[in-house]
């Protein structure tokens, strides 16, 4: 073998040096995967950053890109220093009233203690009662327990009517009134219905695992049995429910947040097991008056499905960067900056010690993003007029920065793929992002529409799947009224139980007019409806 030339030993080096270039840049995109990976599954999830100001502090900052969740957490925190609540190593002082405002809704008895044969334990003489000293308070909890409620109506029957003599030949039958059952020849009743959707809807407890529980309590209640209930409450009694909460949405919202998720359904015509199929949810915006939340079954993620929820809307959405939104006909679509930064976070790279390279371009990304939610977080309380002079003002230069930041690193040489989906990113959806400038009433997130459709993703690690469509649209149905319940400060029990006490007694065909008292934002809902206290966190917010 003749030795080789120097000329091609010099092409030979420049081929694997080209070659290691390579295989560098994919390791270097896969240690961002892996790190991608890690922070889902080790990880936090609030995607946070360390600014200067609080570096030099040794403070830990919170996300910018949710700033309701943010403020809510700095609020829950001050409240936290406020209120030691049964912590016995703290001195600090309780806020006065918690304890009260934490059990007013449960019922009260006192229990007093008398001493037997009160007699003198020295002398043996007798003694008088003087007072009473107040030891301790404590919840009792008793179980829930079921019984057998028989209906039996009394018949009457007109002692003249059919008799010689009278005007009517044949007797005249009265009977007394019976409530409608609100499933024929079931043994369901509205409590127990409640109970079962509430377990399923709200706490996201599968109804295989309530089997159990109902059959500890004594009941045999299969499955299949309380999931047909769910179908058919649906489509009987909640479902006109639901069409008119679309149409009232749609009608007066100004502006409203859209996402969607995945739903697996089993048994779907002319599809397989495994398809995807989608929940879309529609929630009207902050400011709105008639507050609502909106879930939407459908076995495909075409933009046609989204065009046809909206086909009477002509206000302001505001999404992800789903292109098929971008299509739909009178409206202003308005995108996510919190879907913009997520993608720059996820392009920075970790040093040997895990933490960010702060010198990285995708650290300098989220920095310029940060900024923004920095203004719009002072301004946030501030009315649309006043709120879009101020982004004029103080947003405008900010968001100039961040483009000509995009566009001068854009035409670099850049290896990070994830950077590049960023750059990207930012560059083709720039029309929607910077739509916020032309309105006030504008967010900067999609974060409305991410909470409520998150304990529907939630539950679904639980549940898994929807058996069939009619299942997936009671899901649909159930979820809307749950959630909207939820932002208008209902009792979600006690409003799902009056509802379905009261629907099944209508007679007839309904209006809207009818159905409108009904809305979980109707003002002619019964008081102990909207007397809701929430969970434990959201006391100490009220408090």
């Amino acid at each position: 073998m003749e030795p080789k030339t120097h000329e091609e030993l010099i092409l030979e080096i420049n081929k694997l040096n080209e070659k290691i270039k390579n295989l560098e840049n994919i390791i270097e995109n896969k240690e961002l995967i892996i790190n991608q990976l890690q922070r889902y599954v080790f990880g936090s999830k609030s995607e946070s950053i360390k600014r200067e100001e609080n570096i030099v502090k040794g403070e830990q900052c919170s996300i910018f890109g949710m700033p309701e969740e943010e403020k809510m957490q700095e609020e829950i925190k001050k409240e936290t220093e406020e209120i030691t609540v049964y912590r016995k190593k703290n001195n600090k002082k309780r806020t006065s009233g918690i304890k009260k405002c934490m059990l007013k809704n449960v019922e009260y008895e006192t229990y007093i203690e008398n001493v037997e044969d009160a007699k003198c334990p020295e002398c043996k003489a007798d003694m008088k009662k003087i007072g009473e000293e107040f030891v301790r308070q404590e919840i009792e909890f008793i179980p829930a327990k079921m019984k057998i409620k028989n209906y039996i109506r009394n018949v009457y029957k007109c002692e003249k009517c059919g008799t010689e003599g009278s005007e009517k030949d044949t007797p005249t039958i009265v009977k007394s009134h019976v409530p409608n059952a609100i499933i024929t020849h079931s043994f369901a009743s509205p409590s127990l219905a409640t109970e079962v959707i509430y377990q399923k809807f709200y706490m996201g407890v599968p109804l295989y695992r309530q089997e159990k529980v109902w059959d500890d309590r004594g009941l045999i209640l299969p499955r299949s049995m309380s999931a047909n209930w769910c179908i058919k409450i649906s489509e009987y009694y909640l479902s006109n429910i639901y069409k008119l909460m679309i149409k009232k949405l749609t009608e007066s919202s100004k502006l409203l947040h859209i996402d969607e998720t995945i739903l697996q359904c089993n048994h779907e015509a002319n599809r397989k097991a495994t398809s995807k199929s989608y929940m879309w949810v529609m929630v009207s915006g902050k400011i709105e008056k008639e507050k609502g939340v909106i879930f939407h079954y459908s076995s495909s993620r075409s933009e046609e499905v989204p065009k046809k929820l909206l086909k009477n809307y002509n206000g302001i959405i505001v999404t992800d960067g789903y292109d098929g939104y971008n299509n739909i006909q009178n409206v202003i679509h308005a995108e996510c900056w919190a879907h913009c930064r997520r993608y720059f976070y996820e392009s920075v790279p970790l040093d040997s010690q895990r933490k960010m390279i702060e010198t990285s371009d995708g650290y300098k990304g989220v920095q310029l993003i940060d900024e923004l939610f920095k203004i719009e977080k002072q301004i946030e309380e501030l009315p649309p007029e006043e709120k879009l002079k101020e982004r004029e003002e103080k947003t405008k230069p900010v968001l100039k920065n961040f483009y000509d930041w995009v566009n001068l690193t854009s035409q670099k040489i850049i290896t990070n793929t994830k950077l590049q989906k960023a750059l990207t990113y930012a560059t083709n959806q720039r029309q929607y992002l910077e739509e916020f400038m032309k309105d006030g009433r504008i967010p900067l997130t999609n974060s409305r529409a991410e909470r409520a459709i998150r304990p529907f993703a939630v539950h679904r690690k639980n549940w898994l799947f929807a058996d069939t469509e009619e299942g997936a649209r009671a899901y649909a149905v159930y979820y809307s009224l749950i959630e909207s319940a939820k932002i208008n400060n209902l009792n979600i029990y006690k409003y799902l139980n009056y509802l379905l006490k009261e629907l099944p007694q209508l007679e007839g065909e309904q209006t809207e007019k009818d159905l409108e008292k009904y809305l979980p934002w109707s003002k002619e809902l019964p008081e102990e409806i909207l007397n809701y206290q929430g969970t434990y966190e959201d006391l100490k917010l009220n408090n």
